[in-house]
């Protein structure tokens, strides 16, 4: 059985929850609210690792859920006022400093895999534009794939 990779939609009072279990690790995502629910498990591992299909659903999941918030008739549409993101070195990974945990998003050449990675709590809960600004860093990544 292939355990690497799974996809779990729940409907709960309408809340769908994704769970994909990645070439390293486990991301759970979630609406909640006006935010998304972020959950990185490493796996006592240093870092979550996505292979190029762990990266498309990633980036389709949280695509729609941004989507979904942003047409909520209740959400109060926050302005992007430019970037969020900020990056370590020049070949560093991009990282965003969230309220009690940090965020990295990188690209491992020797795993040819998406890297990320926090330090503090593993559960985040990010706004539609820190999620657009992770879905745009990743699909960035997402070209250096191997073919």
């Amino acid at each position: 059985m292939d355990t690497k990779k799974h996809l779990r939609s729940m409907n709960n009072q309408e809340t769908q929850v994704y769970k994909w279990l990645i070439k390293r690790g486990s991301i759970l995502l979630f609406e909640d609210r006006d935010k998304i629910h972020i959950e990185l498990d490493k796996k006592s591992s240093e870092s979550c690792l996505l292979t190029k299909e762990d990266t498309e659903e990633v980036i389709s999941i949280m695509t729609s859920l941004s989507g979904a918030i942003w047409n909520s008739p209740d959400y109060i549409k926050e302005p992007y006022e430019g970037q969020i993101f900020k990056i370590d070195n020049n070949n560093g990974p991009v990282y965003w400093d969230l309220e009690q945990t940090t965020l990295y998003v990188g690209f491992n050449v020797n795993e040819d895999a998406i890297e990320i990675n926090y330090s503090g709590d593993s559960v985040l809960k990010v706004s539609v534009n820190y999620a657009v600004e992770i879905i745009q860093i990743m699909t960035h990544y997402y070209k250096q794939f191997r073919p």
